[in-house]
């Protein structure tokens, strides 16, 4: 019989094992800034689609009582929309798992737990919610004809003014300006609108529209700067006069229906 040998089984050599792990060491750093952009934009899809959620739930409430609720001046007559300063749940916050459970929209809405969070955000800031409501537009009714404007460059405000496509009220809050220091539902004062999503944020309008809206800032994210837009740079304009919204009181439940 003849003897047979075993023939060696071919294998990489070193410099061939180095070569594939660099190619897919590129792939990876090429694919990945695609993943991560797939990602985060499906998670602005998620915010965009909890905040229509949370405006519809405001649209049947006004269309049962002719007004949206108000924001944390309203708690002690429990009309704060989240909640979180309603007499009710001050009165016994042990007794709830979320200060919404309080508020006149809680029928409306499910999921109460992530229905008002940003899915980016993932509650750094705000334990409660991301989203908040423009504070002097507490109580209008959603048919109101007036507009709202801010100034592109926000260190010269009186200057060149821009339209929003609609009369926002629900607006998703910068987590660091100033949510998590005011966790009372209300967009308002120095408040500034969201950059999480590619430098965008999402708003709710009362015509019943929701878009994406990417507000003036400065260039050091981390920084509150003069040229970030804040509340108090925004006007609403109403038979041929402009009104400041980033203030408001206790007594102006309803005043953008018939603003003096």
């Amino acid at each position: 019989m003849v003897a047979q040998h075993n023939r060696p089984r071919p294998a990489f050599t070193l410099i061939e094992l180095l070569v594939v792990i660099a190619i897919i060491a590129l792939l990876v750093s090429i694919l990945l800034p695609s993943l991560n952009r797939a990602r985060e934009q499906a998670r602005a899809t998620v915010c965009l689609s909890n905040m229509k959620q949370v405006a519809l739930a405001f649209f049947i409430y006004a269309h049962e009582y002719r007004y949206i609720p108000g924001t944390f001046w309203q708690g002690p007559i429990n009309l704060d929309w989240c909640g979180r300063d309603n007499a009710s749940y001050l009165a016994n916050p042990g007794l709830y798992e979320h200060p919404l459970q309080t508020s006149v929209l809680r029928p409306y809405l499910h999921s109460m737990h992530k229905i008002l969070e940003c899915p980016t955000a993932k509650r750094q800031a705000n334990h409660f919610f991301d989203y908040t409501v423009i504070i002097r537009l507490a109580g209008a009714r959603t048919d109101l004809r007036w507009y709202m404007t801010y100034p592109q460059n926000p260190t010269q405000p009186t200057t060149t003014r821009r339209r929003f496509p609609g009369l926002p009220f629900l607006i998703e809050e910068d987590s660091k300006f100033y949510n998590a220091t005011y966790d009372d539902g209300s967009f308002a004062n120095l408040d500034q609108f969201s950059d999480r999503h590619n430098r965008g944020c999402n708003l709710a309008y009362l015509d019943g529209s929701v878009s994406r809206f990417v507000s003036p800032k400065g260039p050091l994210s981390p920084v509150a700067e003069p040229l970030d837009l804040t509340a108090n740079h925004l006007r609403l304009w109403a038979r041929d006069m402009q009104f400041t919204v980033g203030a408001s009181s206790a007594l102006e439940f309803g005043w953008a229906n018939n603003p003096q």
